[in-house]
């Protein structure tokens, strides 16, 4: 099965060494017709193993060597087939990837869960739609888009940047998208969902959870930092350290809708707001110092 190590949170015995990769599934260990949820760190959304939210492992097509995981639904409507990668990631930077293949004619779907326990809080969806376009939800708005192959294998992945509340969501090694990302990267939920309309079938393969280069990215030291009231209306009081900062406000989709330099920060300083009501995070910033919060705005 190509299992280096399993996930965080599942084992506490095993030790990382020298090696980047925590987890890699190639599915060959698998025999056809076997049930994913045979695996510990795979399971469905009820937790019902060997049942029609069970996935079986097929040979119809593979990324590499001879076997894969078939996704698919009964109903346009999605389901009933609803798989979960459980992962259990908080802190530090992680490159969570997976191949994927959705046949012509049909779409694709997955969504990352906060939690390890499926249905808790989605962190974000992504769907594959039947014209090659891709959009990722967060909280109901777009955060992400770009476009995909269909008939063909191509590779999703996602630079988890828990420190710094960023994800990346790359295709094929180039990028649709950075987005904030101010939660737990409980696991991926495969499901066959559809568009009320058009029937999903998709394939994944090659699955991999590494930590990411250290000397590739530069993690800066977090600012703490606390604010309310949160939900807001028209005004949040920010407090913390140090005594100047920068305050940047962003929008789900990443657009910046505040910029205020702070000059008593220690004190408390009130930042008046003018924004719709939603989802949006607070930022805070000094030289290296650097955090995000979540704020909701609800007139």
């Amino acid at each position: 099965m190509k299992n280096f190590l399993l996930l965080v949170g599942l084992i506490s015995s095993v030790t990382v060494f020298s090696q980047d990769v925590l987890y890699a599934e190639g599915f060959e260990d698998f025999a056809v017709g076997e049930f994913v949820s045979s695996h510990p760190v795979w399971s469905t959304w009820a937790n019902a193993p060997e049942t029609e939210e069970d996935s079986q492992i097929t040979d119809e097509m593979a990324h590499e060597g001879s076997n894969a995981l078939k996704i698919y639904n009964t109903a346009a409507t999605g389901g009933p087939m609803d798989i979960m990668l459980i992962a259990g990631l908080n802190g530090d930077v992680y490159d969570v990837s997976f191949w994927m293949y959705v046949p012509s004619g049909f779409v694709g779907y997955y969504n990352v869960q906060e939690e390890q326990e499926p249905g808790v809080a989605w962190a974000f969806e992504s769907t594959f739609l039947l014209d090659g376009s891709i959009s990722v939800f967060m909280d109901g708005a777009i955060v992400a888009e770009g476009t995909y192959p269909s008939d063909t294998w191509f590779q999703v992945s996602h630079l988890v940047d828990m420190d710094s509340d960023n994800i990346t969501l790359s295709i094929d090694g180039s990028s649709i998208g950075t987005f904030l990302f101010d939660s737990g990267f409980g696991g991926v939920n495969f499901y066959a969902y559809g568009d009320n309309v058009t029937y999903s079938t998709y394939f994944i393969d090659d699955v991999v959870i590494a930590t990411a280069v250290p000397s590739a990215i530069t993690i800066p030291e977090a600012l703490a930092f606390n604010f309310g009231p949160n939900p807001a209306v028209n005004y949040i009081n920010v407090q913390g350290q140090p005594a100047d900062a920068l305050l940047k406000i962003h929008a789900l989709n990443g657009q910046l809708v505040l910029e205020q330099k702070v000059n008593s920060l220690d004190r408390g300083q009130r930042i008046d707001l003018n924004l719709d009501n939603g989802i949006y995070f607070v930022e805070i910033s000094n030289g290296a110092l650097r955090s995000t919060q979540r704020l909701v705005v609800q007139h």
